[in-house]
């Protein structure tokens, strides 16, 4: 695949943290709770099951993986057991059986799902704590404990978990405030730009007392964010109280989409420092226009500081078009898995929006997935150097199934590799330059520990694959930090301040088979 190819519907990298984003339903009321329904339970399972049995980045015995998910409604009862005998599933209680079952094949999807629901049918009955869980309770209990031996990143969202994760991704229809929820009622703390909250009369300071005529006194902080959010376009009336003013304020205002900002530019002296906190749909738009700003800014800046320390990743397409903005060409990034449709290769289309201009990018241990895409790619294709620690280690692609419960499946099914080929799981991105091992140290150390730690990459991009043991080994050379020293910065700022270091430092990170190919980049 040629060009900044992605297919974004079906391939998403999620991250490994996140801040929760509270997103609205419009069918379900905040403290709504969902029966359970047997035959909506059927649905969400065959579909669990069937993108688990296809789409895995390993293969798996799928009757195997039935079974866990079966056997973990023993956490609503421990009495409860279930065992295989050839091709009977018995089902036991306090030791007597009380169901057994013909297993279907290992490869019926609609077998195994209505085998599940029909142990949980015949089981509900004889147990208070199963016939009194909802059906999210248990969707969590089969489906996390069928995914629970697979790999770290793959599981099951329920269904406000899913909504908070899509908010995040996506964005959320909201009327773009920022609230306390320290002292009861919420306080408006901001009113963000270019939302319906600036274009009316909303006020930092603004105690909310209700949203659409509904007190907000008893609700607690998910349910009140439920009231204030709902569909792009909708009217949302809030009843304010506002200091110094008697009587309460009543402003109506329509909601829109709004998606949390997610990079931030500073003009320090001679340098332009550009923080990512993560990759939703709108970062790599509003990089862009960051960038613009770089351009046009008199006197142009000598330099950027591109600061990713705790971004916890986000999407692969914004990842892949993050990196392109500073490539003029060659590789980004290439995953690979067992489903045909996951192994892909991404290339910089020849943008680079910020031409000659130097770029350091920062990184720590909370630097993960798109953030790592990002920083590998600047890296090897000589276009950044990195200082910080090294970063998380999460370089697995997640498919995100949305189930007919409106959770997700969040399923691991490939793994990325940078340009010169390593892959990222485990072993994350080794910096140019260790700020935990110079410490303030003199000039002449950094031009050697630029050398030295190119000799170190040599090793890091040689690394066989995926063995955790030996990528521990490697990361102690420079171990991961969660802080974000003031040194990071100084350390970026004296290495664009010297074009030769900056020179040397590249010159000595580049993999050898793109300095013979300048630019074209490789996958192993």
């Amino acid at each position: 695949m040629t060009g900044m190819a992605h297919r974004s519907a079906a391939v998403r990298i999620l991250a490994v943290s996140a801040v929760a984003f509270l997103s609205a339903c419009t069918s379900l009321g905040p403290r709504a709770t969902r029966e359970y329904v047997p035959d909506q339970a059927q649905r969400v399972f065959a579909k669990a099951y069937e993108n688990v049995f296809d789409k895995y980045i390993e293969p798996l015995d799928s009757s195997d993986f039935a079974l866990r998910g079966i056997k973990g409604l023993a956490s609503f009862d421990e009495r409860l057991s279930v065992s295989r005998n050839g091709n009977i599933i018995h089902i036991a209680l306090a030791g007597g059986e009380i169901a057994r079952f013909a297993a279907p094949p290992g490869d019926d999807v609609d077998g195994w799902a209505r085998l599940t629901t029909r142990v949980i049918d015949a089981t509900r009955p004889l147990s208070d704590r199963l016939r009194a869980a909802n059906a999210e309770d248990i969707y969590k209990a089969v489906l996390n404990d069928a995914l629970a031996d697979l790999d770290r990143h793959s599981r099951y969202a329920g269904l406000r978990s899913a909504r908070d994760y899509r908010a995040q991704r996506e964005g959320f229809g909201g009327v773009g405030i920022r609230l306390n929820f320290d002292h009861g009622l919420p306080e408006i703390i901001s009113v963000l730009p270019d939302t319906p909250a600036e274009s009316s009369d909303l006020k930092a300071g603004d105690v909310v007392l209700k949203v659409d005529g509904v007190a907000l006194d008893d609700l607690d902080r998910d349910e009140i964010i439920w009231y204030l959010r709902g569909e792009v376009g909708s009217l949302a009336t809030l009843m304010v109280r506002r200091k110094s003013v008697p009587d309460p304020i009543t402003i109506t205002l329509r909601r829109s989409l709004i998606v949390s900002e997610t990079v931030h530019l500073k003009l320090d002296g001679k340098i332009a420092v550009i923080t990512l906190s993560g990759f939703n749909q709108r970062t790599a738009r509003n990089l862009n226009r960051v960038l613009d700003r770089v351009n046009k800014a008199k006197p142009r800046p000598q330099g950027i500081v591109l600061d990713m320390r705790g971004n916890p990743g986000g999407l692969l397409d914004q990842a892949v078009a993050v990196a392109d903005s500073f490539l003029g060409r060659g590789r980004i990034v290439s995953t690979r898995g067992r489903h045909p449709d996951s192994y892909q290769i991404f290339n910089a289309s020849g943008r680079d929006i910020v031409t000659r201009l130097p770029v350091v990018a920062l990184i720590n241990g909370q630097s993960a997935s798109a953030a790592e895409i990002v920083a590998a790619a600047l890296q090897d294709q000589g276009r950044a150097v990195i200082v910080g620690s090294n970063s998380y280690g999460k370089g697995t692609v997640q498919n995100i199934t949305r189930l007919p419960n409106d959770g997700e499946l969040i399923l691991t099914w490939s793994r990325f590799h940078a340009p010169s080929g390593y892959a990222l799981e485990n072993l994350g991105v080794m910096p140019n330059f260790c700020t935990a091992r110079l410490g303030s140290s003199p000039h002449g150390a950094l031009q050697r520990h630029a050398l030295d730690n190119g000799i170190v990459l040599a090793a890091w991009r040689a690394h066989s694959g995926y063995d955790a043991e030996s990528a521990t080994t490697l990361r102690q050379r420079c171990p991961k930090t969660s802080e974000k020293p003031a040194r990071d910065l100084e350390l970026a700022a004296e290495v664009l301040g010297d074009p030769t270091l900056y020179a040397r430092a590249v010159s000595a990170s580049v993999p050898a088979l793109a300095r013979r190919r300048p630019g074209n980049g490789a996958s192993r």
